[in-house]
């Protein structure tokens, strides 16, 4: 989310999907109690296809507009399915889970999800996170996607791989 406001705040004609949004939407329109974990959503083979409907009906549509996709409902084994695409993977395999929560703090605000959560859960999840960062870091390798390492420095992080997109995408 920092980078696509970032890449938001740098180019004019950006067309920003926010899956999460569309995932809470799409759960809605089906589940009427709201009681479905949306990480099983994310293997939902109708939500998938939701997601990459919208996509292409963007492309198609909206031809002036360069489409971002903020999201983690795809990985690198997906990286075929967005033609004409560039995906980057960012994630922090390189920090402890202290560090974690504590950028996760630094940026809390009372809409994100850390929010009321205590130190001692946040230090759980960022474990897992950590170990998933891990993981996604070698599919990237395997897939041959574009890592990138936000776990020390992360805004100069950012602000090198704006840099490295607007130069790719001829800005």
């Amino acid at each position: 989310s920092s980078f696509t406001k970032l890449l938001n705040e740098n180019i004019k004609n950006i067309s920003l999907i926010k899956t999460d949004l569309l995932r809470l939407a799409f759960r809605e329109a089906i589940v009427k109690d709201n009681t479905i974990n949306t990480n099983l959503l994310k293997q939902n083979p109708d939500y998938i296809n939701y997601i990459l409907s919208y996509y292409k009906f963007a492309n198609k549509y909206d031809t002036e507009y360069i489409k971002v996709i903020d999201t983690v409902d795809f990985g690198p084994k997906d990286s075929k399915l967005f033609e004409n695409s560039i995906m980057i993977c960012l994630g922090y395999p390189n920090i402890t889970p202290e560090e974690v929560v504590s950028n996760w703090r630094k940026y809390d605000t009372e809409l994100d999800w850390t929010f009321k959560k205590t130190d001692e859960e946040l230090i759980e999840i960022a474990s897992e996170e950590i170990k998933n960062s891990k993981r996604l870091q070698e599919e990237c390798k395997n897939y041959n996607v574009k890592f990138i390492d936000t776990s020390h420095e992360r805004n100069n992080v950012l602000k090198e791989l704006l840099d490295d997109i607007l130069k790719e995408i001829e800005w």
